[in-house]
């Protein structure tokens, strides 16, 4: 027995559309793209302005999302905890990989990670202290985020002093802004040595329903165990923050 209300489930169904359009609509594209009457449509869309889900323009009769669709999202956004949300997708992936994954958030100019997972039976493993704060440039979960800035902000987290971690560390400012501009371009960051010696971390940044980026997930292991596999853990690290981005309402690609 169906137990879904046709109307609701159509209204709906109207309200995703606008997802994948970049301008107005009228009745007749709408009832094209749903497979409904033109008459069912215009009643659907007058119920929906009605309550502030749908917006017509008066110029020409077109029409779009409207403003209380606004604020739902704004609470949900300030309901959401991203470490409770991403917590069973680092379990799956930690799991899958054997590996320490990790939940890396932006906090103005630094960065932490809030949270860790390990499922291995590994002897030797590597491990991070979590909640420490360190520079957007100083790690590859951290430069997965730091990629995604304003120039003008990655201009002045390198203007001051860049503290290094290892001899293999990158202190020139003009070889970071190319390794960010590698990563934006790869969509992911590896690195091995920078942070500490004979470790190796893939990071992807998770972007949200507006492109931004203030967090990733990064695997981090022994090179001699992550380079053999490392196109794997790449592809799962990447299918990993895709799957968030998406539910976190990201459209890009």
């Amino acid at each position: 027995m169906d137990n879904h209300l046709s109307s609701v489930k159509n209204s709906s169904r109207l309200l995703k559309t606008f997802l994948d359009s970049d301008k107005e609509m009228g009745v007749s594209e709408l009832s094209r793209q749903l497979g409904l009457s033109k008459g069912a449509v215009h009643k659907l869309l007058m119920t929906l302005e009605s309550e502030g889900f749908i917006k017509q323009n008066p110029a020409n009769k077109q029409y779009s999302l409207g403003y209380t669709l606004l604020e739902l999202g704004n609470k949900v956004l300030r309901n959401h905890n991203l470490t409770d949300f991403s917590k069973p997708f680092l379990q799956k992936l930690a799991k899958t990989t054997e590996e320490l994954v990790c939940l890396c958030v932006r906090d103005e100019r630094d960065a932490i990670y809030v949270d860790k997972i390990e499922d291995t039976q590994h002897p030797i493993r590597f491990n991070v202290e979590a909640y420490r704060r360190f520079p957007l440039y100083a790690t590859s979960a951290s430069r997965a985020i730091l990629a995604y800035q304003e120039d003008a902000f990655i201009e002045d987290i390198l203007s001051g002093e860049i503290r290094t971690y290892t001899p293999y560390s990158i202190k020139n400012p003009e070889e970071i802004k190319d390794l960010l501009t590698s990563i934006r371009q790869r969509g992911y960051e590896v690195s091995s040595n920078r942070r500490n010696v004979g470790v190796t971390g893939i990071a992807v940044p998770i972007f949200e329903a507006s492109g931004a980026v203030n967090a990733s997930i990064s695997i981090i292991g022994p090179t001699d165990r992550v380079l053999p596999v490392l196109d794997t853990f790449i592809q799962q690290a990447v299918a990993t923050t895709r799957e968030i981005s998406a539910q976190l309402g990201y459209r890009g690609k």
